[in-house]
């Protein structure tokens, strides 16, 4: 149930905070006057698509907040805890819990994104559109304009289908989807299929070759090494000479000779002790520098067809690389891939096969379920035929009928809808037979026919609050108090809220709020008041298009009184 609806800068409102009761109440006001700019408000806070055109010109940002009261076992409640949205102080899944508050907030501002809360925690706009849907039914003005549309009437008589099948062939379409996109992986391979051999000597070469992880870093050192054998050996011929050579300049001689000469002056200069022991350090450095050098030397031994063999192996890796337009570091790892690639591509068929009997199988479980949908609307198109036909006649169409359309088709492609073209032919006279809304039925007509589709499915929304702006366009007299009647039977056990232009249907409302445009100088102000009392009355009296006359608040006095009659249910 809405309680309450404040609104700062959107649009021509300043600010404007609004209480609401349960039951049936009405907004009124003169045309123009803003009245389906409070719809338009709460829309946004249940997730419409925001506009900078919707704050106030010269402010930063539009600020609307709604405060709601749920109900035990509402159906908002355990999406709220679902979605750890909500009220910490009651538990939502709880049938027996005590009435729990939902606030919901959205700022619009005039340049960037809006942002939104639930609860006061920050929520997602398509949060907003879940919660929505579970907390409000609009029925626009313009509702009836899209009765012409298939989609819409197929809309209207899935409300009377049972909630489980349509989820049935929603999950059977899906899983037909899920089916098909894996068909269509495995039917992108059929490419690689026919290059299989191609491919295949490639894996050869490759397999040939049977280049290890790091094997190529190591064969380019190796390739070095051998290159330079000469070199090499004529660099290390040299350093063994210079640091122990046979002559008498060798280094570790030298060293040698060092030693000796200061040995018998450590007596008389003590420091020359440290300075022998570096001496004789450095001259085992030298002789260990020396042996290494020799068994590097030692290592030395001319193959030439190591070296051939290395550079072949090298040669043909940097080849393979090229032609692969891979690193040549690289080829253990595209080895590998292409490895798998061909092992998948063996698999082809087999994965191919099994592809689509898969497909084949969800298909056809999402036909069974077709029809089994179609089995299920044509039932529901028989009751929703009777219901409308009571409600027209109730809105003064006593003598029009519908007839709802079902044509299945057994090679429909794949749909969340069906396999059912559905349409609901129309007739308003007796002895006329039913043809397509688009071709019959005028404006007016549409309008009570849009009317009575809504009084059909009324059952449908429990724990809703049902929002009709100015659905009522287009009728008047009795059948104005028959709209109202609706309207009434409509807020029983919850709450409904109407932007109406007619007294009739207005004078049924339990609370009654009129909306009113103040224009100033280069500004324009709305307001919106609850009225009571003579408030009413004189509010009703210009509805009626005669404020000012005695007689005129009489009538509208007299619509008051009226208020409750006429109202059991079974009156509409």
């Amino acid at each position: 149930m809405l309680r309450s609806l404040a609104i700062r800068n959107f649009t021509i409102i300043d600010e404007l905070e609004l209480d609401f009761s349960p039951g049936f109440s009405a907004i009124t006001g003169e045309t123009g006057a803003g009245k389906s700019i409070l719809i338009d408000a709460l829309a946004q806070l249940l997730g419409d698509r925001a506009d900078a055109g919707l704050v106030a010109e010269g402010s930063k940002r539009a600020d609307l907040g709604a405060r709601f009261e749920l109900g035990p076992g509402h159906p908002a409640r355990q999406w709220l805890i679902e979605q750890a949205l909500d009220d910490d102080d009651v538990d939502p899944s709880r049938d027996d819990a005590t009435v729990s508050t939902l606030l919901l907030r959205r700022v619009l501002p005039a340049d960037g994104a809006s942002r939104a809360w639930i609860n006061g925690q920050p929520a997602t706009i398509g949060q907003l559109r879940e919660i929505g849907v579970r907390l409000v039914e609009i029925h626009g003005q313009h509702e009836h304009q899209r009765l012409t549309g298939p989609a819409f009437q197929r809309e209207w008589l899935d409300r009377k289908v049972d909630r489980a099948l349509l989820e049935q062939i929603a999950g059977a379409t899906e899983r037909h989807d899920e089916a098909a996109r894996a068909l269509a992986e495995v039917a992108a391979r059929a490419g690689d299929a026919r290059d299989h051999e191609l491919l295949r000597f490639q894996l050869e070469e490759l397999d040939k070759l049977a280049l290890e992880d790091d094997e190529f870093e190591q064969l380019e050192r190796d390739h070095r090494r051998l290159a330079s054998m000469e070199e090499l050996e004529l660099g290390y011929a040299r350093a063994l000479e210079a640091l122990d050579g046979s002559q008498s300049d060798g280094a570790a001689i030298l060293i040698h000779r060092a030693t000796q000469s200061l040995a018998p002056l450590v007596s008389r200069e003590p420091d020359l002790s440290e300075l022998i022991d570096m001496l004789a350090t450095a001259r085992v450095n030298l002789e260990e520098a020396a042996s290494s050098l020799e068994r590097l030397n030692e290592s030395l031994e001319r193959e030439p067809a190591q070296f051939d063999q290395v550079e072949r192996r090298l040669s043909r890796a940097i080849e393979l690389a090229r032609k692969h337009h891979v690193e040549a570091s690289g080829l253990p790892n595209f080895h590998a891939q292409l490895r798998q690639q061909i092992e998948r591509i063996g698999h082809f068929e087999a994965d191919r096969t099994e592809a689509e009997q898969r497909l084949a199988q969800a298909e056809s479980q999402w036909r069974e379920r077709a029809k089994a949908l179609n089995k299920a609307r044509r039932k529901a198109a028989e009751a929703l035929t009777g219901q409308v036909e009571n409600a027209l006649g109730a809105l003064g169409m006593s003598e029009a009928g519908i007839r709802v359309l079902i044509e299945h088709d057994d090679r429909a492609a794949v749909s969340r809808h069906g396999a059912d073209r559905i349409e609901i032919l129309f007739s308003a006279n007796p002895g006329q037979s039913p043809k397509p809304l688009k071709r019959v039925a005028s404006g007016g007509e549409l309008s009570r026919l849009s009317l009575a589709l809504i009084i059909a499915s009324s059952e449908s929304s429990s724990g809703l609050v049902r929002i009709f702006d100015e659905i009522d366009a287009g009728v008047g007299g009795e059948t104005a108090h028959a709209v109202g009647r609706f309207l009434k039977k409509a807020s029983e056990g919850g709450q409904a809220l109407c932007v109406t232009h007619l007294a009739q249907v207005a004078a049924r409302a339990d609370a009654q709020v009129a909306v009113r445009k103040h224009p100033g100088r280069g500004h324009t102000r709305i307001d919106a008041q609850s009225l009571s009392g003579h408030q009413r009355v004189s509010e009703l009296a210009r509805m009626l298009g005669s404020s000012d006359s005695e007689e005129g608040l009489q009538h509208a006095s007299a619509l008051l009184a009226r208020r409750d009659e006429g109202a059991n249910p079974n009156d509409v």
